[in-house]
This record gives C-alpha cells, sequence and structure tokens, in this order.
C-alpha cells in the first residue's frame, strides 16, 4: 500500500461511525489529516495527525499526533504522548479507533453526558468516580484527607510531582503514621486470610515501600468445578489460582483507591497459576515486566531462591490469563467506584458503566433505574464465586486485596457465561466448558483475528498435540482442496502466488538471468521478481531495473523454479533485514539455525545444471556438488488473502503451513521465553510472519470442540511435553493398538445443544435405559477440518450413497476403516510423495476415525443394515477422534486390556445397547469408558434434566462466621487443616508470611529465621578508595537530588529487612556522598551458573557497579555499567548482557524502554537477573584481566548497543562531563 491507499483510507474515514470522532479532513499536502473529538461536555477538540512516511502505509508508518484546540485540557496531549509508540502500522481507522478508546477513558461522566473532561486537571486526577460526577448527583463531596491515612500532601494532585509516581509513604511521615499504615496493611491482608485464601508477601508491603507485590491464592480443588472443567482448562486440583497485585507506589488503601483517579492508582494485576500458594519472586517481577527486550535477551530466574523450588515456584498463565488480566486492569477499580457509589452489584456496574462508554445510548437507557440492575446470577454458584465482601464487612475498612481476589475468582469461575472480548453476558442457554465471544461481529473478529481470547501459546504448551491434530487437519484440507471455509476478514497479508510454470522449470531456465525471459517478464507484471539468490548468505540480488517496494521488517517469500515439486514445498519465507537495490538481505531462524529442533524447515539445494532431478529429503542439510547461486522467484507479502481464489488460498496455507515452526519449535521458544514474562508469538520477528501467525490462531480458536489427547501416541518421545501426569488413561478405550486417542470432552457448544435438544425431543419414543448407541465414522484425513468444526453432515458424495442419503456409520471398526482412504494417499498434485502431512507435525497422521454417539432410533434412519444411515445431522456428536501415526503398523492382540497401568475394575463403563454393541479392531465389543459423556451431555432421560455435577472437593466457605484467633493459628492450624482436606502434602506458608502478620513491633515472637549466613558475600568489604568517583555534578537540580535521596532511603530500608542471601545486592549507605553515583554489589549468584564459578576461582565475592543520574532523573534513566570484574566480550564467548566496555546491554535503560515510574529496585532485580542469563550464552569472568572498566569506553559501548538494536539513547554528554572531573 502507498500514499494513494493513505489518502484513499483519510476519505473514507470522513464517513466514519467510530464514537465520539468527528470531521475527518484531509491536509492540504496530503500527509496528514485532522479529526474532532466531542464529548457530551465541554468544547469539540481538534486533533492533528501527521503520517511520517505514507509512501510505506500502513506497516513502515508511525504517526505524529497534536492538539490544534488552542483551549483544549493539557491531559488531552498528555494521552495522546502516552500512546505515540503505540501507533506504528496502524491504518487511519486504527488510528482514529485507538485515539478515541484512549481520550474516551480520561473520564466517566454522569448519566446525562458520558463523558466530562473538565478543563481544571486537578478534578481528573481526584475524586471518586470524579467529583463533579457526584456533586451533581447528591454524592458526598467532603475532603477525604481523615482517610488519607498520613499520605503528605506534597504528593496530592497538582504537586509538581503528581503525574510521576507516588514514593515512598515516609518521606514526610512520623514514625506514628507510618505505624497506622503498617496496621492498615497487616488488617488488610489479615481478612484475605480469614476469608480462606492464602497470602504471600513477594516483596515490600511495608509502610515505606515504594514497590511491593502482594500474591493470594486459592486451591483449584476449592473453586467448586466440575472435574470436567478442570481438565478442560488444563488445571490440577492440587494447583493454586493465584492473584499478583503490584504497588508501584506506597500502598493504596479502599479508601485511598475511592479519593484517587483511578489513572492515577498505580495498581496492577495478573492472574494466574502456580503449584505452591506464592510464586517466586522473579517469575512475578517477570510477570508485570514492560521492558521489551530482544529474543535472544532472555532474562534468568535465577533470584537467589532454592533449587527444588524452581518448577513448585514457577507462575504460569491460565488459558483464559490474558482477557482476564484485561478485565482486571482495565475495569476493576472503576466498577468498585461505581459499585460503591452507586449501591450496585458487579453486574449492575458493569451494564451502568457499558451504557456511560456508548455514545449512541439513548438518554432513557442512560437513567436505568439501580434497582433493575441488581445481580441475579448467584444460583447454583460455589461460594468463593458469590461471596462479596463489600456487603458482609461490619464497617467501612473494606479490604481491597480481598475484594480484588473475590472479584477476579468471580468471574474466572464464570467464564463461560461471559464473552471473553467485551465481557458482557452471553445469551447462550447451553453450559460451555470453555468460554467464547458473544454475537457481537467486532467481539468475533478481536477474538480470531486479534487475539483478544485464549492464550494460543498457552494452547501450544499444554496440549501441543491437540493443536499437531488441528493444524494437520487444516493442512490436510488445503492439500486436498476440500476446505469449506477460509479465514476471510482476518487482514492476513500474505504473498501473490507465484503461478505454477513447471514448462519454464528446467535447467537451463533456472539458471538463466537474462531479462527476456518470458517467465521473469511475466511475474514482473503481477508484482513477483525473478532475482539471483546466494543461498549461503540469505543474500538477494535484483536486476537493476527491477525496482522492489519492499522495507526492512517486511517478509518475503522465496520460491524455486523446481519442476519435481509441488506448489508449497518449494516455496520459503524470510524477514528482509536490509535493502540497499540490488543488494537485499533475509533471515529467517527457522531454515538457518534452528537446527537444535527437530521439525524445523531446511532449505532444499536448488535445482541447477548439476543436480538435476535431485529430490533431497525435508531434513537433508548436505547440498550436493552444485554453485551457491540460483535464479529463484520473489514475492513481497503485500497481497490480501481475502482477494485470492480458492486455489490460490490453498497453496497460500500450504505455503504458510510448511514454513510455519515446528510443534517442537514452538514449545522450545515458549519455554525460552517464559523468563521474561509471558510467551508471545508476535515476538518471534525472525521466524514466524504475522500471516502465519494470524492462520494458527484462527485452526486453533475456530475450533470450539474442546478436545483434550487422552494418552500418549504411538512412537512418542520420553520426556515429553504431554507428561505421564497429563496421561488420561481412565479415559482410553482398550484394544486399539497403534492409534492416538483422542476424547472430545465437549463438542462445539451449539452442536452439543442441538443434540442435547433432539435426545429431549425423542424422549418419548426411545429407549430410557439406551437412549442413545455407538458407532464408528471414517473419513479421509483431508475431511476432518471440517468435521471436528461443523459436524458431519452429507452435503458432499465421496463413497457413493449406496444405501441413501445421510452420513454413514458402521458398527464394526474394519468397515468403517476402509472409508479411511488409503494410506499413503495423495493430494490433488503431481508430486506430492512427500506433502502427505503438515511437515512440523509430530503425530504425522495419516488416517483418523471417530466414534460418534447417535440418538438410538434406527428405526427413524434412511437406513439401518447393513449401515447405519443418519438423515439427522443434529443427533449425531463426535466422542472420541482416533488418528494413525505414520510408520507405526497396525497389531491386533488378543484379550481386552493391554499394558494398562490402570486397574480395568476400576474404570466405570458405558452400558450400550447389547442389539447395538460397537466392535473393536479385535472384532470384540468396545468397551467405552464413561468420560465419553461430556458434563453437558450426561442427563436422566426420564426427567431431561441434567444431573448436579461432581466436585473434586467441597468448595470453602468465607461466608462462614469466623471466631477471633491468633495470627499464628491462622497459619499453622487452618493452613494444616486445609492441606489435609486436600489429601497433599503440606504447603508450608513462609516465615516471612507468618512474620509479615505478626505485630512487627512484638520482635522476640516472630518465628526466627536460620542465622547461619548462606553467601559469602560480606557487606563493606569492597576497597572504596580504588573507585574513581565523581564531584558534585554542575547539573544537579533539587527535584531531582531529593527524589535520588527518597529512593536511596527506600532501597536501604529494603535492605535492612531482607537476608542478604535473598536479596542479591548491596548498597553502603554510609559512603555515598555524591547523590548523584552509587556503587552497587551484586552477589550470591546461583553456584551453577558459570559466573559463580569464574567468581570463586578468582576470589572475588560481587560483581561491583556504578548507577549514575542524569539531572532530568526520573523522567531518564540512570547509566549503568559494570566497574570490575571485567567480563569475556560476547566476541569471545561472553554473554550476560555486558558490553565489551562495561556498559548494560539493555532496552530497560535507554530512553525507549525506560518508565518514569519505575523504581530503582525493580532496575537493580532487572541488571541482576540480565547479568545470570544464560542465553545466548552466560557471563564469564575475564581471567586475566588486569584493570577496571573506564567511564569512557562504557559509555562508547552503550552508544554502539543502541545503534545495534535501534534503541534511544540517552544523553551521555552529562555524564561524559562528570567522567572528566572525577578525582
Amino acid at each position: 500500500m502507498t500514499r494513494k491507499a493513505f489518502i484513499a483510507d483519510v476519505a473514507a474515514a470522513t464517513n466514519s461511525t467510530i464514537n465520539n470522532i468527528d470531521d475527518v479532513q484531509i491536509g492540504e499536502e496530503g500527509e496528514d489529516f485532522t479529526f474532532v473529538f466531542t464529548t457530551g461536555s465541554g468544547d469539540p477538540v481538534c486533533i492533528r495527525a501527521l503520517a511520517t512516511d505514507t509512501s510505506a502505509y500502513p506497516k513502515g508508518n508511525t504517526y505524529f499526533l497534536g492538539v490544534d484546540s488552542i483551549s483544549a485540557p493539557p491531559a488531552f496531549a498528555r494521552e495522546l504522548g502516552g500512546i505515540q509508540s503505540t501507533l506504528t502500522g496502524l491504518t487511519v481507522q486504527g488510528l482514529l479507533s485507538k485515539a478515541a478508546i484512549t481520550l474516551r477513558s480520561l473520564a466517566i461522566g454522569s448519566r446525562e453526558d458520558p463523558f466530562c473532561i473538565d478543563e481544571d486537571e486537578d478534578v481528573i486526577m481526584g475524586g471518586s468516580f470524579e467529583d463533579d460526577h457526584l456533586s451533581n448527583h447528591g454524592y458526598d463531596t467532603q475532603d477525604n484527607d481523615e482517610d488519607d491515612e498520613g499520605y503528605d500532601n506534597d504528593w496530592a494532585p497538582g504537586s509538581p510531582f503528581s503525574d510521576i509516581f507516588m514514593p515512598s509513604a515516609n518521606i514526610t511521615m512520623d514514625p506514628s503514621r507510618l505505624r497506622a499504615i503498617q496496621r492498615r496493611i497487616i488488617q488488610d491482608v489479615t481478612r484475605a486470610k480469614l476469608a480462606g485464601f492464602r497470602v504471600g508477601i513477594l516483596t515490600g508491603m511495608r509502610a515505606e515501600s515504594s514497590d511491593s507485590i502482594l500474591s493470594i491464592s486459592v486451591k483449584v480443588a476449592h473453586l467448586g468445578l466440575s472435574e470436567q472443567a478442570i481438565e478442560a482448562w488444563d488445571l490440577e486440583p492440587h494447583q493454586y489460582i493465584v492473584l499478583l497485585i503490584h504497588y508501584a507506589g506506597p500502598y493504596a488503601s479502599f479508601q485511598k483507591v475511592m479519593a484517587t483517579g483511578v489513572r492515577q492508582l498505580q495498581i496492577e494485576f495478573r492472574l494466574g497459576v502456580c503449584n505452591r500458594y506464592k510464586p517466586r519472586l522473579s517469575d512475578a517481577v517477570a510477570a508485570f515486566s514492560t521492558s521489551k527486550l530482544q529474543t535472544t535477551d532472555i532474562l534468568s530466574t535465577e533470584l537467589g531462591e532454592t533449587p527444588e523450588d524452581d518448577d513448585d515456584r514457577k507462575f504460569h498463565t491460565l488459558f483464559i490469563s490474558s482477557p482476564m488480566n484485561q478485565l482486571i486492569n482495565d475495569r476493576f477499580l472503576n466498577l468498585l467506584k461505581i459499585r460503591k457509589n452507586e449501591g450496585l452489584e458487579w453486574e449492575g456496574a458493569k451494564h451502568f458503566y457499558d451504557l456511560h462508554q456508548s455514545r449512541a445510548a439513548m438518554a432513557s437507557e442512560l437513567q436505568v433505574d439501580p434497582s433493575a440492575l441488581q445481580d441475579d446470577t448467584k444460583k447454583d454458584l460455589p461460594p468463593l464465586a458469590t461471596i462479596d465482601h463489600l456487603e458482609d464487612s461490619d464497617d467501612e475498612d473494606y479490604s481491597l486485596p480481598l475484594i480484588a481476589m473475590q472479584f477476579s475468582l468471580r468471574y474466572l469461575i464464570r467464564c463461560t457465561e461471559f464473552c471473553l472480548v467485551c465481557h458482557k453476558k452471553t445469551e447462550d442457554s447451553f453450559e460451555a466448558l470453555k468460554p467464547y465471544v458473544c454475537s457481537n461481529p467486532l467481539c468475533l473478529y478481536q477474538y480470531m483475528a486479534l487475539g483478544f481470547g485464549p492464550s494460543i501459546e498457552h494452547s501450544v504448551e499444554t496440549q501441543p498435540y491437540v493443536v499437531d491434530l488441528l493444524v494437520s487437519f487444516a493442512y490436510s484440507s488445503a492439500h486436498r482442496r476440500s476446505m469449506r471455509k477460509y479465514p476471510i476478514g482476518m487482514g492476513l497479508v500474505v504473498a501473490q502466488p507465484v503461478p505454477n510454470a513447471t514448462s519454464a522449470a528446467t535447467a537451463g531456465a533456472t539458471s538463466s538471468t537474462s531479462p527476456k525471459d518470458p517467465l521473469d517478464a511475466e511475474s514482473k507484471v503481477q508484482g513477483i521478481h525473478a532475482v539471483d539468490f546466494i543461498m549461503s548468505q540469505r543474500e538477494v540480488i535484483m536486476d537493476a531495473e527491477d525496482l522492489c517496494d519492499v522495507r526492512v521488517g517486511d517478509w518475503v517469500e522465496i520460491t524455486t523454479q523446481d519442476a519435481t515439486q509441488a506448489p508449497g514445498n518449494n516455496v520459503f519465507h524470510f524477514r528482509v533485514t536490509s535493502y540497499m537495490h540490488p543488494h537485499m538481505h533475509l533471515v529467517n531462524s527457522g531454515i538457518e539455525a534452528f537446527t537444535p529442533f527437530s521439525g524445523g524447515v531446511s532449505l532444499p539445494p536448488i535445482i541447477q545444471e548439476s543436480n538435476v532431478g535431485y529430490t533431497p529429503s525435508r531434513n537433508d542439510t548436505t547440498a550436493p556438488p552444485s554453485k551457491d547461486r540460483a535464479r529463484v522467484k520473489l514475492a513481497v507479502f503485500q497481497k490480501k488473502f481475502d482477494d485470492l481464489s480458492n486455489p490460490q488460498k490453498d497453496e497460500t496455507i500450504l505455503a504458510l503451513l510448511r514454513n510455519m515452526p515446528s510443534i517442537n519449535e514452538m514449545i522450545a521458544y515458549i519455554q525460552k521465553m517464559k523468563a521474561i514474562g509471558e510467551p508471545s508469538f508476535r515476538n518471534w520477528t525472525d521466524r514466524l510472519c504475522p500471516a502465519a501467525l494470524g492462520l494458527l490462531r484462527w485452526i486453533v480458536a475456530s475450533n470450539l470442540s474442546c478436545i483434550v489427547q487422552v494418552d500418549k501416541y504411538p512412537g512418542q518421545p520420553e520426556p515429553d511435553a504431554f507428561s505421564k501426569d497429563a496421561a488420561r488413561l481412565g479415559q482410553k478405550v482398550t484394544n486399539l493398538p497403534g492409534w492416538a486417542q483422542f476424547r472430545f470432552a465437549q463438542g462445539a457448544p451449539d452442536k452439543e445443544q442441538k443434540f442435547h435438544k433432539a435426545l429431549l425431543d425423542k424422549k418419548g419414543s426411545i429407549s430410557a435405559e439406551f437412549p442413545t448407541l455407538f458407532a464408528w465414522h471414517g473419513s479421509s484425513v483431508n475431511n476432518w477440518h471440517s468435521i471436528i468444526r461443523s459436524g458431519l453432515d452429507f452435503s458432499q458424495t465421496s463413497n457413493g450413497r449406496a444405501f441413501g442419503d445421510g452420513c454413514y456409520h458402521s458398527s464394526d471398526f474394519q468397515t468403517s476403516l476402509g472409508y479411511c482412504a488409503g494410506r499413503g494417499t495423495g493430494g490433488v498434485y503431481p508430486c506430492d510423495a512427500g506433502l502427505r502431512y503438515w511437515p512440523g507435525s509430530n503425530l504425522k497422521i495419516t488416517q483418523a476415525i471417530c466414534l460418534n454417539e447417535i440418538v438410538n432410533a434406527p428405526q427413524e434412519y434412511t437406513s439401518s443394515s447393513p449401515h447405519l444411515v443418519v438423515q439427522h445431522v443434529d443427533w449425531i456428536q463426535c466422542r472420541y477422534l482416533f488418528v494413525r501415526c505414520d510408520d507405526v503398523p497396525i497389531v491386533v492382540h488378543n484379550g481386552n486390556v493391554l499394558n494398562s497401568p490402570v486397574d480395568p475394575e476400576a474404570i466405570q463403563y458405558i452400558k450400550q445397547d447389547p442389539t447395538r454393541q460397537v466392535i473393536g479392531l479385535d472384532r470384540k465389543a468396545l468397551k467405552i469408558p464413561r468420560s465419553a459423556f461430556p458434563s453437558s451431555r450426561t442427563f436422566s432421560i426420564e426427567n431431561g434434566a441434567a444431573p448436579s455435577k461432581k466436585k473434586p472437593d467441597p468448595p470453602l466457605n468465607p461466608k462462614k462466621k469466623q471466631k477471633h484467633r491468633s495470627l499464628t493459628n491462622i497459619f499453622f492450624k487452618n493452613q494444616a487443616t486445609e492441606d489435609e482436606d486436600d489429601g497433599d502434602l503440606t504447603d508450608d506458608s513462609d516465615i516471612e508470611d507468618i512474620n509479615f502478620l505478626i505485630d512487627d513491633e512484638e520482635g522476640p515472637s516472630k518465628v526466627k529465621a536460620d542465622a547461619v549466613p548462606q553467601t559469602d558475600f560480606v557487606p563493606g568489604s569492597l576497597e572504596r578508595s580504588s573507585i574513581k568517583l565523581l564531584g558534585p555534578p554542575s547539573y544537579a537540580t533539587p527535584a531531582a537530588t531529593n527524589m535520588l535521596a527518597r529512593d536511596l532511603q527506600t532501597l536501604l530500608k529494603v535492605q535492612s529487612a531482607t537476608p542478604l542471601h535473598e536479596l542479591g545486592w548491596h548498597i553502603d549507605g554510609d559512603s555515598i556522598d555524591n547523590m548523584y553515583q552509587w556503587i552497587v554489589e551484586l552477589h550470591s549468584f546461583d553456584p551453577k551458573l558459570p559466573l559463580s564459578k569464574d567468581m570463586k576461582e578468582a576470589n572475588i565475592s560481587s560483581v561491583v557497579l556504578e548507577m549514575r543520574f542524569g539531572k532530568n532523573y526520573p523522567m531518564s534513566p540512570p547509566f549503568v555499567r559494570v566497574i570490575r570484574p571485567r567480563f569475556m566480550p560476547f566476541m569471545s564467548g561472553g554473554g550476560g548482557h555486558v558490553t565489551a566496555g562495561g556498559a548494560l546491554c539493555m532496552e530497560l535503560l535507554t530512553n525507549s524502554g525506560w518508565s518514569a515510574v519505575s523504581s530503582i529496585e525493580s532496575v537493580l532485580l532487572q541488571v541482576r537477573m540480565a547479568i545470570a542469563s544464560t542465553d545466548p550464552r552466560p557471563a564469564r569472568v575475564d581471567k586475566g584481566y588486569r584493570s577496571d572498566y573506564g567511564v569512557g569506553e562504557a559509555i562508547d559501548a552503550y552508544l554502539r548497543a543502541c545503534r545495534a538494536h535501534g534503541w534511544e539513547a540517552s544523553d551521555m554528554g552529562e555524564f561524559r562531563e562528570g567522567a572528566s572531573m572525577a578525582n
């Protein structure tokens, strides 16, 4: 797309229907446009958007936003500046939508005026649900200083620092206020404990803390979920659902939250799962990390935690962590304010909130009677989903952490009732096992195309072979051109498919570079370029007169001119790393460097004169004798997938899937990336193109059935992502050796609902004892992509219809097996012997057959002998799916059970109709575990009612009145009882968590920790005289000096309250005489690290760092460098993100990655984790070093690293000035 497209999109936006956006006009030069943001109150605000590069629109373009209206509130400029870095690649429509959402969230107005952005910033920043709104409706708007818990007015809205962050509360408070705040913190945490939750203090949570993380958790077994739901959500009863709460400033109580604007509150939430009640601090920090590290910049999880904690204390995301975190972070505090001020329950508050966010709402809708917004969904839910601290508390000192946990669990447990995107209640009467979206088309688009639903990364990690199954079916469907629905409307941008010009693909044609080549000329017309490709260097050389519209970061498709290969088998995708005509350099780590992973794509040698007829295997990386340069076709990813013909869509899908990372690669990438937070395939920029990611998301998300793998597939390696713990042997159908088994825990919800209704409709004419029967259905592999999505039908005829119209079934396995198509059956292409299955698959599916449940009314079937021909598709539901893996022989064994570790007597089997028993591979009646019945299907045919679901454990009842007990009893007695009831090993509370809830004034009563030193580091042993220090900087300002003094005081308090070996860093506060230069020692690294071993050999107990702060701190990052020891440079085998000059190579420490709200404590933590990183290589001490790193070489190395990564560097001038003044 080009400038012409930009102008066209602006013109189209003049008729925009986006709420609050009007009067879109193009600028005179065609490089900018203006639009007006309107609200229900106040003057319209004109905003100008300047496109930086319309020739690269939209992917390579970004925008600068400015406010043209002189009278506009300052808040507008601040909010627009905050989204500046997120505008790259947006279309005009996307920019307008993002701007509208951002400006709309500035304030929530009155019922009459949904949006009320006042010119006075203090009104925006302060007040509960905004003071002007409350006063207009008669609410109490008196000053809430009495409830402000001693926070000094220097940090009130409007003060010089109020728009930066809220620092530690100990700066100007006397000891009595500190104690009052600490008692309130302990009270809030204790209330969460008394409500039945486990609490853990990860860091901070003191009155003087400026950065704190609290965890609140509950066992999965106590949630009251059905066994089917626990299985479908990839949970285990012994695990804990954990809510992490991060206070980026001082602790905020309920009263503080109600008295402060939501946007000024520095509180974040993350919901996940852990094997213990409290995750590791490093995992918690990673969960809240906002730094955008490169793929290779992996942070180590080493933080001083003991090795045995590595697995049990890992913090994992849930399958819906992303939408749940979005709901909690974006809406919880707003809804809490609405609840308290409007007297509503959670559902009423959500409805009230949604009405005030919609400008299209009618006035009558905005004046809805609050009494009509009461929550009526409390029936049949466990206590943890209905308990409400806001209703049950006897006083107004509500515990915000407790309310947040109850809110989170309420919507987690009931997630199937709500849309994953807009969070509104769905209208479906059928209870699904997994959540989905509502009927709004926009929600469906965001779910499919933008990844607003369950995490695709979570699906790959927890159910790799289910994903393998789905992708394999999609591949086969496209390969045989039998795909009925395509990923239309998802905005996929792909390459123009190259015509299959086999006639020209001869040895002479492929080596020709003549511009008169007829194939070359045809390709240029179509936007496909004939180019020379130097394979070893991944370099493309364009013809001199052939200019290519491509930019760095674009993806291109290379097609080899090989007549022996089928379309899709000779196509390779690369990302452009540089382009200076005529030279273009490409990268794809899957083709170049992913040799450790099996199943990676390997670029075969290109057919030339010396190797005509050579057909390499997929894993053959040894090139036959040939030149390194070949003639190939190149196409840039610029074509809309929706505009392709169906055959072209099939070829494109094949090409994308063949170049997609294998299942093994995906799992390995996820495991590597989990060290720095939630893994995202979006960041795999050198391996997975956006179109392939969109296709993968569509393949997985469009499957609404809940499919689970029952047991390992034949030949599955050990160890494997599908662990022994995940095996569901009690659900396995026996006597089917050689077949991988998958079970439909639930079919597509709409299909299950129709099946359930069909059973109820026929209950008067079918057997009450045997309402259903089971039968086999076999079909070619390419048909299963459609079958598992839309169910069986008979719209197409594949094998004839000798017994009438309908879906053909058989009671005999061998009969249906004959309809699965012969092994090795190819596709529609002439040379496709190597394309039978998706190349990245571990399963390598060659056949598939399903075991279906059918309404037992054979007298009404089209035919019941010799086959069951069922004409009513709603009478059929798939319960088991069996797939054959390549090269696994079919073996028939005698006996009923084959090497099953599960006692067959302990398994409950379904009682089948004796006249219609299903026959297995061994010609004997098949035993089907009762687990074939999903929870939604199990019901009594006599009354048509669903029975109560089996619960794994009785849920906790937090509503039960608690007697007053000592805190020691709270932690030890209840915990022992809880864990004993769960049948688990006791998960003891950590000592620091017990001590936290014991009054810190009662020192002797605390539980004493082990006093034996657990580190060889000795504070105060550093020879300070050997370090050159700065003189007082000329740029020092009172504001920065005061800020640094407060930060230092906070760190020293944390240091004094934390065991030395757990903290991992040390600052000698007594030796700091220049507030702009700190010396920090990092110590107590994991003894398993090569760095630790090197330090021990060199008799070094710490890594000495220097932190320098500029005059603009905290708006600019500190400069951090290593002083000693010297590390081996990266080029010599070193690592740990330390440059050759000693500077740290981290985006966090540049203007690109720095945030003014970042605390120094979190900076030290992330720097320590980076130095301890072992990827791509671990840090190693230079054993031959004789001198410390110098300031000048560190500054030079820092600037080189910024240029190499494209980061915006900080101003180094003031630091060079300081270096010249060093004494």
